[in-house]
């Protein structure tokens, strides 16, 4: 590229750090203002607290990340692989934290009489500090995988000089496949998760559609404003997350420099793209927005 096209890329880039910082920070201060005042926190509110804050964290770190990635020509750079290890972290705990939240809709929104399903609707609110522990627990057993390839990559540094070419393909092969590997599980898994609760959501609001046709029309319109926004919600967050799992698997199977780059850009956008969503959904984080643009305005 072009001192042109690298200064306007790092503008994008610096960007859409500044969006997701903007956006989630609003969020993550708007409920921590909304705790403070009414001394506890909503189930709701502590996905939404969770979410705002991971995409927060996970900003800064891929920023750094990709500074570091853009400036440096090596690969096999300890300091990379311990911030590829701690920011695959953030970035897996963020999509079990969105499939956690499209769970939460599924549930409290679909209509369902099986006993699991009412199980579930009774109990989903006090299992919302457990739930958010176990993503925490399963991306950092996912991000495990990271911490080994700074092992990989520091034996293969010191056995370099011995290794022939032929071994040189076998190692980049084993590594483009493991990546592939990765990304299948530990994205893959929280998208089945999403897609699931999409098409319950949906469903859900066509049964519906359907059964309350003939009711009173002010009862209608609230039961299905409420199916409405969860089955939004979900559909925009499933697409949200399509787009990173498909560039994701792309860059590992490209397995190149810009390709990886690529991808760093396209996990800067879900931040901002993501919070944008649940602002829009969110009636009081939607009226708080609103309120400060007015203000800015004035």
């Amino acid at each position: 590229m072009c001192s042109l096209q690298i200064i306007a890329f790092l503008v994008a880039v610096a960007d859409l750090a500044l969006c997701g910082l903007i956006s989630n920070g609003f969020i993550v201060t708007v409920k921590i203002t909304e705790w403070a005042k009414s001394k506890r926190l909503t189930s709701s509110n502590q996905l939404l607290l969770s979410i705002g804050i991971s995409n927060f964290s996970t900003t800064i770190l891929l920023t750094v990340y990709f500074l570091y990635k853009f400036s440096t020509d090596t690969v096999n750079n300890i300091i990379l692989q311990i911030l590829n290890g701690i920011t695959a972290f953030a970035v897996f705990s963020r999509f079990w934290l969105t499939a956690l939240l499209c769970i939460f809709y599924c549930i409290k929104i679909v209509n369902s009489n099986h006993s699991v399903f009412l199980w579930c609707k009774m109990r989903i609110s006090r299992l919302i500090p457990q739930l958010l522990v176990g993503s925490l627990v399963i991306s950092m057993i996912a991000s495990i995988f990271s911490i080994q390839q700074i092992f990989m990559q520091s034996k293969s540094n010191t056995t370099a000089n011995i290794r022939n070419v032929t071994q040189a393909k076998t190692l980049i092969s084993f590594d483009t496949s493991s990546q592939l590997l990765f990304l299948s599980i530990c994205s893959g898994c929280p998208l089945l998760v999403v897609l699931l609760c999409s098409i319950l959501v949906v469903a859900s609001l066509c049964r519906h559609v359907c059964r309350m046709a003939s009711k009173e029309s002010s009862f209608r319109n609230l039961q299905a404003e409420a199916h409405v926004r969860a089955a939004g919600t979900v559909l925009s967050l499933l697409i949200l997350f399509l787009f990173i799992y498909l560039t994701g698997n792309v860059a590992a199977l490209m397995h190149t420099y810009k390709s990886q780059l690529v991808y760093v850009v396209a996990l800067l956008v879900y931040a901002p793209a993501q919070a944008t969503i649940l602002i829009l959904v969110n009636p009081k984080l939607n009226q708080e927005a609103t309120r400060m643009l007015t203000r800015t305005k004035s």
